[in-house]
């Protein structure tokens, strides 16, 4: 239970913060504050400190409106400080997190009477590493040799950004975090900068004083709020916790748009092997290893490995290029092909596990090597590698092991055949662009992460906070449940949204002549807008494919050229700006988007008064992810349209519907131009867990 201390100190910072930010008290946040704080109040410590009862996880849906960020800070930042935690919010999309990090902390900072500091953490990649920067220069200016692997050697055209960063750098005037640059950084000029952890000699680098990314982590270290990423969380898991974040032990976590960790972490684990990348690699890493005994020799204790591993690479490159036919002949014209249960054939199978025989020598050979240039990176150590040798070959060797590593993973993913019982792992290849040709990609992914979430995250962490405006789909948990893994004893509560919908806004479900499969209903919905959007007003409409949008962009390019705004035509960003400066202007605007339109936006009153929503935003249905998940359903007796599709069409529905009212004052209008919504036996499904706006005839 909290303390009575607790109890009433969350109370008294939720009145003085609504006294001094001038905001209404809203039952629906006070609701969300007490959930998570009666949650949190229940968590019981072992000796070690970490919790040990089955307590601590709330998941809370909190409608538009409610205020949910305030309210999971003022629940959640006392007990952290009180019980000397870290307190770490994670978000999926870059729009919440700068909001989080710029509006919400600085102003809860300045009016809370309870001081506290915070950070954000960002992966390594998007930190300059100095001795990267230092080496580029060298290599620009002819004073160091480079080792001509994977691309390495920096560009003559960059000299000058890499001059300007490294004086910004020195001034104190940039601090190294590629996002604070003044201007956009391309990928090609910043890979030079970067390094992976296996390129990071930690301690042994010279410059470890003044290293961007470890002065990151030092500030993230003495923060009491950490600001992060659900793919950040998702790394620091996978390499066992506390790597990159605090562990999960001394963590309470919010996961703010909770209903994207589940995709997010099935992406993370997700292993690919493209064969001609793989042929290329295994043959650069020969010629790296050859130069590399040609420049600093045979290193004592390394003298087997080094010269036993060009066989080993020769057999892994005859492997790699056995796999060509092998796969063409599976593709035949095919550009994806999924094997059902995910089991490959035996002959793929088999080739793919021989392959494992040669490989873990050549992994152990660069393993050796790695820890040789580290060694020699030291100076407490007696290396065996000249110094100036080993920085020049600290970065070659670690991109050689880590992608000797990923090789090895994505083997083990691709070529194991899964128990009886156990749950199949999804197996596809893909025929995908590669330079100026083509090559086809191996891909393994689990169907579930639930297992991998509830032992490195439910299980481990001190408490944790799901949140979302989306986390129940047909009204019910139990989708997100199966999908993240959250415990059957976590706190789920719902929280309404505030808004008057029903008297702010219309819900129009137009039944068109055709029905959305059919080759008629491109010109119906074509019909329908040229007679029903007004371009005098704010519209959004939302397609469900790229195709459909496109056909809609060349119908009305020409009679609607100055109202018209296409996704994927310009960016995200410059569509928002000229659409708000038209309506300011008390011009019309209509923006054509597809799904990241339906989320993340935020464009309140007279910025739109009409979503259009074109087809119910059912899954892409050749995602082979889903097709697995779909298949393994179906052989255990399971409905996958009602426990899988229709589940994840209806949080995607209520998330485009949720674009009309983003605060209190806003009216308008949805139109559904799916008359499926009314004919099909699960309309009602869909329509039941939308907001309760005015329903009005289609």
């Amino acid at each position: 239970m909290l303390t009575q201390e607790l109890k009433e100190q969350i109370q008294s910072l939720y009145r003085e913060c609504l006294k001094a930010m001038s905001l209404r008290p809203r039952y629906g946040q006070r609701h969300m504050i007490a959930a998570i704080a009666r949650s949190l109040g229940e968590i019981h410590e072992g000796d070690d400190g970490n919790r040990d009862n089955q307590a601590g996880i709330a998941v809370v849906e909190a409608g538009t409106g409610t205020g949910k960020t305030l309210a999971y800070l003022l629940a959640a930042l006392p007990v952290a400080l009180a019980k000397e935690r870290k307190l770490l919010i994670s978000t999926a999309t870059v729009a919440l997190q700068e909001q989080i990090l710029n509006k919400d902390l600085p102003a809860l900072k300045e009016h809370l009477s309870v001081p506290f500091s915070f950070a954000l953490a960002k992966g390594r990649g998007r930190y300059l590493c100095l001795l990267k920067l230092d080496k580029s220069l060298q290599q620009l200016s002819g004073m160091l040799a480079t080792v001509d692997l994977f691309e390495q050697t920096p560009e003559e055209k960059d000299k000058a950004l890499y001059e300007s960063m490294l004086t910004s750098f020195g001034k104190g005037e940039w601090d190294g975090d590629r996002d604070r640059w003044p201007d956009e950084v391309e990928h090609s000029q910043w890979s030079h900068l970067t390094a992976t952890h296996r390129e990071c000699s930690n301690r042994r680098c010279p410059h470890f004083q003044n290293c961007a990314f470890y002065k990151a982590r030092n500030a993230m270290d003495e923060a009491d709020i950490i600001v992060a990423n659900h793919d950040l969380v998702l790394a620091d898991l996978s390499l066992g916790g506390g790597a990159i974040l605090p562990a999960p032990e001394r963590t309470i976590y919010v996961l703010d748009e909770g209903h994207h960790l589940a995709d997010k972490a099935l992406k993370h684990f997700r292993m690919e092997l493209g064969v001609k990348a793989q042929r290329q690699w295994l043959k650069q890493v020969e010629g790296g290893l050859e130069q590399f005994v040609a420049q600093a020799g045979m290193p004592a204790g390394l003298e087997r490995v080094l010269s036993e591993a060009p066989e080993h690479l020769r057999t892994l490159t005859q492997q790699v290029s056995l796999l060509w036919p092998l796969v063409m002949d599976l593709m035949n014209t095919e550009d994806r092909l999924r094997f059902s249960f995910g089991k490959t054939p035996e002959a793929l199978r088999d080739l793919l596990s021989s392959m494992r025989a040669p490989l873990d020598p050549v992994w152990q050979c660069l393993d050796k090597l790695n820890d040789l240039v580290q060694k020699s990176l030291d100076p407490k150590e007696e290396g065996l590698l000249n110094r100036d040798i080993a920085e020049n070959w600290q970065a070659p060797v670690g991109m050689m092991l880590a992608r000797a590593e990923q090789m090895s993973e994505a083997l083990s993913w691709l070529a194991t055949e899964e128990k009886e019982g156990e749950l199949p792992v999804a197996r596809w290849l893909t025929r995908t662009p590669y330079g100026e040709d083509w090559d086809i990609i191996l891909s393994a992914s689990p169907i579930s992460v639930a297992d991998q979430l509830r032992q490195n995250l439910w299980n481990r962490c001190y408490g944790a906070v799901v949140t979302s405006a989306t986390l129940t789909a047909l009204n019910s948990f139990n989708s997100l449940r199966w999908e993240s893994g959250l415990p059957q004893w976590a706190t789920y509560e719902r929280v309404a949204s505030p808004f008057n919908y029903q008297e702010n806004g219309e819900l129009q479900v137009v039944q068109l002549g055709s029905d959305p499969k059919s080759d008629q209903f491109g010109d119906d919905v074509h019909d329908w807008l040229d007679k029903e959007v007004d371009l005098k007003g704010a519209t959004l409409v939302l397609f469900s494919s790229r195709v459909q949008l496109e056909a809609a962009r060349e119908r009305f390019l020409k009679p609607w050229k100055e109202e018209l705004l296409c996704q994927n035509f310009l960016p995200k960003a410059e569509i928002i700006r000229r659409h708000k400066e038209r309506i300011d202007q008390k011009k019309g605007s209509v923006i054509f988007g597809l799904a990241s339109f339906a989320e993340g936006i935020d464009l309140p009153g007279s910025y739109v008064t009409h979503v259009v929503i074109v087809k119910i935003p059912f899954a892409v249905p050749d995602d082979p992810i889903q097709a697995a998940i779909s298949e393994w359903m179906e052989s255990s007796g399971r409905n996958p349209f009602m426990e899988l599709t229709l589940p994840a069409a209806s949080i995607r529905l209520i998330q485009a519907c949720g674009r009309l009212i983003r605060q209190e004052s806003d009216t308008g209008r949805v139109s559904i131009l799916d008359k499926r919504l009314i004919s099909s036996r699960y309309g009602n499904l869909l329509l039941d867990a939308l907001p309760p706006f005015r329903r009005v005839a289609g």
